[in-house]
């Protein structure tokens, strides 16, 4: 994408390199465990969104600062090979960047993380592009560089434009209270909801955490699939679809990306979270966050064949 041409969707997060193995088993004591697999490539919750938006055919850009090294190298790449601009990413001289190492468990692809977080200075509010938040229709972010989160998303609601949050989790914080008010389309993961508002049903938690605000409220829960309430139409439950899994990094990710992507292509809600079910079940069937991001196309073929519903209890 040419600089000077405003994205649709524009994510506010930080960007990592991840270094993806398969093992049989997660190491228990001292030990060798072999690697049946592996793969390098970009990683992140915003920014693996906005590669599978982009994926999707929407247009995207990244807001962040990483290190000037040969990780932040790779990571810049791999948003180009997405088509996600990233004019917008700084590189800070003598930082490194994140690294982050998914170990995925072969047989039910479940995932244990070991985490180097790259030590660049976080984005202050000053250093936003106020020109591209101000144009932009969708700010996507889950709380990275706090506080600049905070004014971005005013930039983006003072100027017409809708405000996404990715509640991932074990990420809930008390400070997100804060931003929720500037939310437009407020979308988290279960265990997130809980410590958000508090346990509950599904559809009572939609409620509680519709109060703050937001147009679209969601919960997702991997297999069990996601809850959605519009304030058009009645809560509805939004299975998760049946497919030969791999890895699951990443799946949630893809969800919110292609979710946003149809949401731009004036889908409903309801349309827009079959498809987004139906990009993260694709996404588990490759091995790391990237792995198999769908285009539009193979999304609607997927739906076409009539996959299997994951049923719930």
């Amino acid at each position: 994408m040419a600089r000077g041409t405003v994205p649709g969707i524009v994510g506010l997060g930080m960007s990592v390199l991840d270094l993806v193995q398969v093992v049989d088993a997660f190491p228990d004591g001292v030990g060798v465990s072999p690697v049946l697999d592996s793969v390098m490539m970009g990683g992140g919750p915003v920014p693996t969104a906005l590669c599978a938006a982009s994926r999707f055919g929407a247009s995207c850009a990244i807001i962040d600062r990483i290190g000037n090294d040969w990780k932040g190298d790779l990571v810049r790449a791999d948003y180009e090979r997405f088509g996600v601009d990233p004019s917008y990413l700084l590189h800070e001289a003598g930082r490194k960047t994140t690294l982050g190492t998914v170990l995925v468990r072969r047989g039910d692809g479940e995932r244990h993380l070991i985490y180097d977080e790259g030590d660049f200075t976080p984005l202050s509010a000053r250093e936003l592009p106020s020109d591209l938040l101000t144009e932009c229709r969708i700010l996507h972010l889950n709380g990275r560089h706090w506080p600049a989160s905070l004014e971005a998303a005013r930039l983006v609601r003072e100027n017409g434009g809708l405000v996404s949050f990715d509640g991932g989790a074990h990420r809930f914080d008390p400070k997100f209270r804060e931003l929720f008010p500037l939310v437009d389309l407020l979308i988290v993961a279960a265990d997130f909801a809980d410590a958000a508002v508090g346990l509950a049903g599904r559809e009572e938690q939609l409620g509680r955490l519709s109060t703050w605000g937001a147009t679209i409220v969601g919960i997702t829960d991997g297999v069990r699939g996601s809850w959605f309430s519009d304030g058009e139409a009645e809560t509805f439950h939004q299975p998760a679809f049946r497919v030969e899994v791999v890895d699951t990094t990443g799946c949630g990710d893809v969800f919110h990306g292609i979710f946003l992507a149809a949401l731009t292509d004036s889908q409903t809600t309801r349309a827009a979270a079959e498809k987004a079910s139906a990009g993260a079940a694709l996404a588990a069937t490759a091995l790391g966050g990237r792995g198999c991001l769908p285009t539009r196309a193979e999304v609607r073929d997927f739906l076409a064949a009539s996959p299997r519903a994951i049923e719930i209890a």
